[in-house]
C-alpha cells in the first residue's frame, strides 16, 4: 500500500516557526502497470533488442505481446473518491525542534455540506497528557465511510505548549471531491392485486471496472420480497451471467417482485407507496469495498376506484363457441360507505367475448372493506388472446356507474385440445 499526498492549505503562521509539523497523506492501493507492446520478427533489424528490454518493464516471459506486466505502479496523485468507498488517511505529527512539546492535542474532522463528522484518534484516547520529545512523532491511520456526494474538507487541528508554557495551535485543511460511482434507474409496474415489480438498472459510471458483489432490495414493512434474480440464477436463465463484472459504462438489470403483506384497502394511505431500498455492494480491481444504499424507493400511488374486481377462477384457454364460467370477487374499497350493487352486462360493442346471462341482476349490499363472489358466463366467438371487458356495476345508493374493461385475459383456440395441454 502506498500513500499519496493530499493538497493542503495552512493557516498563516506566526513570525517564528512552530515546533511541530503536520503531514496528511491519503492511503491508496497501487495499480497494475501497463505498457505498449512493441514486437518484431527475429530476422528484422532490431532482432531481439525489444525482447531484452522488456525484462526491465516487468513483462512476463513468453507474454511479450501482452500489455499487462508483473510490476505495480505507485499512485502519483490524489486520485478519485467515490460515494460508498472508504477514505483512509495517514496522519503524521513530528517534533522538528530541539525542545519538548507538551500537552499535544490533535483533532480531526470531515466537514460536508451541512454536517461535521469528528474522527476519533487512538493516540488521543489513550493519552490525556501527551508530550512529544525532539525528533519524535505521532502516527495515526484514520478511516471514514463516504456517504455524501460533493466537496468534503478534512480539517486537522494541532494544539501544544512550549516549555515556557506558551500555548500554540495551527490548522490544515484538505479538500477533496466525492464522485458518483453508479447510475441507478428504477421502473415500477403495479398489478391489479397491488403486486409491485421493480426493474433496477445499475450502470458503472467510473473510469475503472468493478465487480458487483450483490444487488439486493430491502423491502419496507408493507411488502414481502421475491428476488426474481436469484431464481433466474439458480435456473441458469440469468441474462447478466454468473459473474457480475462491470466495465465502465456497462449496465446490469435486476428484477424484484413485492407482494403486499395485507391487502391495500385504504387508497388514502400513502405509506404503502414506500417499497424499500436498494443495497449495492461492489469490489474494485484490488478488492477495495464499496457500498451504496439508495433512499426510500417510492412508487406512484395507483388511482384506486371505490370498487375492485378480481378474477378468482378462470381458465387459461377455452375452445371457441363453447360457454365457460368466470368467478369474480367484488371488493368495496371505501372505508365508510355501504353500496347496493347491480350487475350490468354490456354486449353493445362488437367484441370476441359475449356475456351470457341476465343483465341488471341485483347483487345486494356490500359493506366497506368486504367482498362478494359473483359467477358470470361468457361465450367466445373468435379465436385468439382476448381481454375480458364490458362489465359494469351500478351503486343504486349514489346512482354511480363503475365500468371494468380489463378484468383479465383468456386464450380462445379452435383445435380439439387445448394448446397448453402436454
Amino acid at each position: 500500500m502506498r500513500s499519496s499526498l493530499v493538497p493542503s492549505k495552512m493557516e498563516p503562521l506566526r513570525d517564528r516557526e512552530h515546533l511541530l509539523t503536520l503531514k496528511v497523506m491519503r492511503l491508496t492501493k497501487p495499480a497494475l502497470q501497463f505498457h505498449v507492446p512493441i514486437t518484431c520478427e527475429d530476422h528484422d533489424l532490431p532482432e531481439d533488442t525489444f525482447r531484452q528490454s522488456f525484462s526491465t518493464l516487468g513483462v512476463v516471459d513468453g507474454l511479450e505481446a501482452f500489455s499487462l506486466g508483473e510490476m505495480l505502479t505507485l499512485p502519483q496523485s490524489f486520485g478519485n473518491i467515490f460515494l460508498g468507498e472508504t477514505f483512509t488517511s495517514y496522519i503524521n505529527v513530528q517534533n522538528d525542534s530541539n525542545v519538548i512539546a507538551k500537552d499535544v492535542q490533535i483533532k480531526l474532522d470531515i466537514q460536508t455540506e451541512g454536517l461535521r463528522h469528528p474522527l476519533p484518534l487512538k493516540c488521543m484516547d489513550e493519552n490525556t497528557d501527551l508530550s512529544l520529545p525532539p525528533s519524535e512523532n505521532i502516527n495515526e491511520i484514520v478511516s471514514y465511510d463516504v456517504k455524501e456526494l460533493g466537496i468534503h474538507v478534512l480539517g486537522c487541528s494541532v494544539t501544544y505548549c512550549r516549555p515556557s508554557g506558551e500555548k500554540l495551535h495551527f490548522k490544515k485543511f484538505f479538500k477533496f471531491q466525492v464522485l458518483k460511482p453508479l447510475e441507478v434507474k428504477t421502473k415500477f409496474f403495479v398489478t391489479e392485486d397491488d403486486e409491485v415489480y421493480i426493474e433496477a438498472q445499475v450502470e458503472n459510471i467510473t473510469p475503472n471496472p468493478m465487480y458487483l458483489n450483490s444487488v439486493k432490495l430491502d423491502p419496507s414493512s408493507f411488502y414481502y420480497l421475491d428476488d426474481i434474480n436469484k431464481s433466474l440464477s439458480e435456473s441458469g436463465l440469468n441474462s447478466n451471467g454468473k459473474i457480475s463484472y462491470l466495465r465502465p459504462m456497462d449496465v446490469r438489470q435486476y428484477l424484484f417482485r413485492l407482494t403486499p403483506v395485507t391487502p391495500i384497502v385504504d387508497k388514502s394511505d400513502k405509506s404503502a407507496c414506500d417499497v424499500g431500498k436498494l443495497d449495492i455492494h461492489w469490489l474494485t480491481s484490488f478488492g477495495e469495498k464499496g457500498r451504496l444504499q439508495t433512499s426510500q424507493l417510492q412508487r406512484m400511488p395507483r388511482d384506486l376506484n371505490d370498487i375492485r374486481i378480481n378474477c378468482i377462477e378462470v381458465s387459461d384457454a377455452v375452445p371457441v363457441e363453447k360457454l365457460f364460467t368466470v368467478k369474480l370477487a367484488v371488493i368495496n374499497l371505501t372505508s365508510d360507505r355501504i353500496m347496493n350493487l347491480r350487475l350490468i352486462l354490456d354486449n353493445s360493442k362488437v367484441q370476441p367475448l359475449l356475456w351470457v346471462g341476465q343483465s341488471g341482476q341485483e347483487l345486494g349490499e356490500l359493506k366497506p372493506g368486504q367482498s362478494m363472489e359473483v359467477s358470470v358466463s361468457i361465450l367466445p366467438v373468435c379465436p385468439g388472446l382476448h381481454v375480458i371487458s364490458g362489465l359494469q356495476l351500478l351503486d343504486t345508493f349514489k346512482s354511480k356507474m363503475y365500468a371494468f374493461d380489463k378484468i383479465g385475459q383468456i386464450f380462445v383456440y379452435t383445435t380439439e385440445e387445448s394448446p397448453f395441454c402436454k
